[in-house]
């Protein structure tokens, strides 16, 4: 092992610590990373180590190179995936085939499975598989609730299948742009993979991953479901004021037909230190009198524009509902936060710019609402502005389970999926690369407003872009150092008798251990390098090697850190950290076997 390779591989175990611990951001870990490998060179380049033999310019890469992962086509790609992806999900494309879809499962959770397979296994595949998972999330909850279904039981196979239809495509996931991007600038290749050149293989995996679920997952899957979702419809405790100017005032609810108008049902009324339930509806109104009141999601909004009452606030911040903003449901996922915690001490208002305005629940444990102890997977009601709502979709506390919002864009649906049809059919049908089509998708995305200019920025996962021009650069130093050669010689010296098949299980069982202790990317920017090596030692076809590391890196479901849909579910679905190792484990060992045979009877037999 030579100094350059042995300062490398050091830069890598600390890159490693740092994305396994997260004791920095990602991206920031990243830049770290991208820093170090330029600066390094630049730094310690001098007549005494070259005359010992030591070249650090170069097995490490130049400036240009260094900044290479800003500028290469996958980290293009990916971005312009990301707003292809939003105007796909703001379009509504994904919420009319569900309600097409869902109406078909019955009462049967295997059809449900069927469904979820169907929907997020083939959308995942044409667009970003963390932009399907995110708005399929609250249709499968909301289909939960109808059905009385466990919404932990249909959570893990949304997560599962949507990393599974990543696998069809080359666009299905950044982890195919990227490693296609690696091979484009090898000798041995030297070309970008095609958009359709390995879907024979993942739909073999889609196929083996829904056996799996209506099978064996099934009976793995959590028992207990800790998600409080509510019967048919949403019925939330909001809390009404009286001002001195209302109708109701010397008037008894039962006198004005309230209740039965509003389409509510009275629980309470609140006056002063004195709370009346059986007598709410024959007392008459005075002003600063408390209605307390179920009501359901359209009733809320129908009064909070009532000239009749007022919709309190409850968590403490503000009396009254400004009705300017969005009513958002959220699911509460943050015990630190919310487990045992009143809804006045929760700080809505100062942590994400929200009025909470109710909780779905039947019954309250304390008089007030804003007294009413929160719960880990309880549901509340939230009046939130456009601009803080933004924010909200960003924060891991909660989770937005519904929206109201207007009616579907049907024109904008089929601008979005016509859009995103020519960008697949361009690259696939025409001599223009991904990147190229993916770009002109952009622009026709804005042009025909299906992505707003301003929200543009907003839906591209930044991180994620950083992530990757950080890493990047670490392929290229493993590449001069020689430090993949090293490794694939190391493999091969026990793998020089193995068959094939042996050395693909191999290369994917690694795989997808290393993804599950830092990113799906830096894992194949590690090892992509080292399976192109390994196949030119032992003369294996390199792209079948290449598609072991990418299909291992696209579905590690051993634990909620090893990608980003599973993170999104764990907290959502109130899973324990060993359910996804329980669930997960079997279908990885299954896929890794699988996975090999096909690419060996596709590619090398």
């Amino acid at each position: 092992m030579t100094v350059e390779i042995a300062l490398v591989f050091t830069i890598i175990a600390a890159a490693l610590y740092l994305f396994a611990s997260e004791k920095l951001p990602l991206d920031i870990t990243a830049i770290l990373i991208l820093i170090t490998l330029i600066a390094i060179p630049l730094l310690f380049h001098s007549p005494w180590l070259l005359e010992r033999g030591i070249d650090l310019q170069a097995a490490f890469p130049t400036v240009s190179e260094g900044l290479s992962g800003l500028s290469s086509p996958a980290t293009v790609t990916v971005l312009a995936m990301f707003i292809l992806s939003a105007g796909i999900q703001r379009s509504g494309v994904i919420h009319v085939l569900g309600q097409r879809l869902f109406p078909m499962v019955g009462t049967s959770e295997l059809r449900m499975i069927l469904i979820i397979a169907a929907l997020l296994g083939l959308i995942s595949g044409f667009i970003n598989n963390t932009a399907a998972v995110a708005v399929a999330i609250p249709l499968i909850l909301d289909m939960a609730r109808r059905l009385k279904m466990q919404a932990s039981r249909l959570l893990m196979p949304v997560s599962f299948f949507g990393m599974l239809g990543g696998t069809l495509t080359l666009i299905g996931t950044s982890t195919n742009i990227l490693a296609s991007s690696i091979l484009a600038e090898t000798e041995d290749f030297g070309r970008q993979i095609g958009m359709f050149e390995f879907t024979h293989l993942g739909l073999i995996v889609l196929g083996v991953g829904l056996i799996y679920f209506v099978t064996v997952g099934r009976w793995l899957m959590p028992k207990k479901d800790l998600i409080r979702l509510g019967g048919d419809e949403d019925r939330f405790i909001i809390e009404l004021g009286i001002s001195a100017g209302s109708p109701l005032v010397d008037q008894t609810l039962d006198e004005t037909g309230f209740a039965s108008n509003a389409s509510v049902e009275v629980l309470k009324l609140i006056r002063g230190d004195t709370v009346h339930i059986k007598r709410a509806k024959e007392i008459r109104i005075r002003p600063d009198d408390i209605i307390q009141v179920h009501a359901e999601l359209r009733q809320v909004m129908d009064l909070i524009r009532s000239d009749k009452v007022q919709v309190l606030s409850v968590s403490g911040e503000s009396s009254r509902v400004r009705g300017d903003g969005k009513l958002v449901r959220v699911l509460l996922r943050n015990p630190r936060l919310f487990d045992g915690k009143e809804v006045r001490a929760a700080k809505f208002w100062d942590r994400y710019q929200a009025r909470l305005i109710g909780l779905e629940k039947e019954t309250l444990a304390k008089r007030r609402v804003a007294d009413e102890p929160l719960e880990v997977g309880g549901t509340a009601l939230l009046e939130i502005s456009r601009t803080a709502l933004a924010r909200l979709r960003g924060t891991e506390d909660l989770f937005i389970l519904e929206e109201s919002q207007d009616e579907v864009d049907r024109r904008r649906m089929w601008l979005a999926g016509g859009i995103l049809a020519a960008v697949v059919l361009g690259a696939a049908l025409t001599p223009l690369p991904i990147v190229i089509t993916s770009l002109l998708g952009v622009v026709a995305m804005v042009a025909t407003n299906c992505v707003d200019k301003k929200d543009m920025y907003s839906a591209v996962s930044w991180p994620v872009i950083f992530l990757l021009a950080g890493v990047i650069p670490l392929g290229i130093a493993m590449t001069k150092s020689g430090g993949a050669d090293l490794l694939a010689g190391l493999l091969a010296n026990h793998a020089d008798t193995w068959h094939p098949i042996l050395v693909l299980m191999a290369l994917y069982l690694v795989t997808t251990l290393l993804t599950e202790l830092v990113s799906n990317n830096a894992s194949v920017v590690i090892l992509v390098p080292v399976a192109i090596a390994l196949g030119n030692i032992l003369q294996i076809d390199i792209f079948a090697l290449v598609l072991a590391v990418m299909f291992a890196a696209s579905t590690s479901f051993l634990s909620p850190i090893g990608y980003q849909t599973n993170t999104m579910i764990y907290g959502t679905g109130l899973y324990r950290f060993t359910d996804f190792a329980k669930v997960g484990a079997p279908l990885n060992l299954l896929l890794m076997v699988v996975t090999s045979l096909g690419i060996w009877w596709l590619w090398l037999l």
